[in-house]
Order: structure tokens, then C-alpha cells, then sequence
């Protein structure tokens, strides 16, 4: 993994975190949830943090799964072109002999 990833995921980690120590608080004194009603829209801007940190997960592992594919595939035919020529080297010994 490279450091900019490890970098996300730690960005995202924190993130739910803290989302489990607001909602621990928030259960065990709900009065604080009262005094929070008139601040709602920061939740509505923190759940599109998550959505958006999410969403920006599921891009790069589609990203690096597209280029793991892409690399498979051309150490494959890399793999096929060296067994055409140990063919070719090994059967051209054998007619001339």
C-alpha cells in the first residue's frame, strides 16, 4: 500500500472514530442531543464527509484493481512470448541436428 493510501485510510479511520465517540456521548446523556437540534446541518455536513471519503475508497480500488488487471495481462503475454522462443530455439536445434 502506498503512503498516500495509508495516509486515506487513516483520515477515514479517525472519522468513524469519532462518529462512535459522538454517539457513545450522545446515548449517554441525551440532553446534550437536545442542545444539538439547532446545530443539525454540521451532521448533515459530516455525513457527507463520510459519503465522500467512501465513495473516494471505492474509486481507487477500482482504479488499482484496473491496473493490477492490466499488469496481469501483459506479464501473461510477456510469459507466452519467452516460452515461443525457448520453443523456437530448442525445435530449430532439433531440424538441423
Amino acid at each position: 500500500m502506498n503512503q498516500r493510501r495509508l495516509i486515506f485510510l487513516s483520515v477515514f479511520g479517525a472519522y468513524h472514530l469519532l462518529s462512535l465517540i459522538f454517539t457513545l456521548y450522545i446515548d449517554g446523556d441525551t440532553s446534550v442531543l437536545f442542545s444539538l437540534v439547532s446545530k443539525i446541518s454540521w451532521f448533515k455536513y459530516g455525513a457527507l464527509f463520510g459519503l465522500i471519503l467512501f465513495i473516494i475508497e471505492v474509486i481507487w480500488t477500482w482504479r488499482d484493481n484496473k491496473n493490477f488487471e492490466k499488469e496481469k495481462e501483459a506479464l501473461r503475454h510477456e510469459n507466452n512470448v519467452l516460452k515461443a522462443k525457448v520453443y523456437d530455439l530448442t525445435d530449430g536445434g532439433k531440424k538441423s541436428v
